[in-house]
């Protein structure tokens, strides 16, 4: 029997699973509906690259509960502190892009425990697109 390890005993420095998503134009279409964010670039493009992938929908599949390593002890909530964002290329619909996380830092403040879990995406051609700082701490369920 193989004992999974939780989110807290991660080091700083080590990297959950990658996950791998493929945006399709059914599931770019799915996300901008939901949204109601119909800006032509995407769906039609507009700088003859085809259309962009919504930056929501990166947002969305880069939460560090979507690797398949990631995961909470029994009884423990985790909570969301704060997202730092830097988008360094655009996505395409019709490419598989992989998301890697790696734990950065890990603090006490006020008592509570903080981790910083960074996540890198890139496409299927290599190019970086993203590259995100997810700040977590977790709570305790009653």
């Amino acid at each position: 029997m193989t004992t999974r390890k939780t989110v807290d005993q991660h080091e700083i420095g080590e990297e959950f699973e990658p996950f791998e998503f493929k945006v399709t134009p059914e599931f770019n279409q799915r996300f901008i509906d939901a949204v109601v964010d119909h800006d032509p670039r995407y769906v039609e493009g507009g700088d003859g690259g085809g259309p962009l992938v919504h930056p929501g929908l990166f947002l969305n599949q880069t939460n560090s509960t979507r690797s398949p390593s990631y995961f909470l002890p029994e009884g423990v909530a985790g909570i969301h502190a704060k997202d730092e964002v830097e988008f360094l290329a655009p996505g395409r619909v019709g490419k598989t892009f992989r998301a890697n996380w790696k734990m950065a830092d890990k603090y006490l403040r006020r008592g509570r425990e903080y981790k910083v879990i960074e996540c890198v995406v890139v496409d299927e051609d290599g190019v970086t697109i993203m590259r995100k700082r997810m700040t977590t701490t977790n709570s305790r369920r009653k």
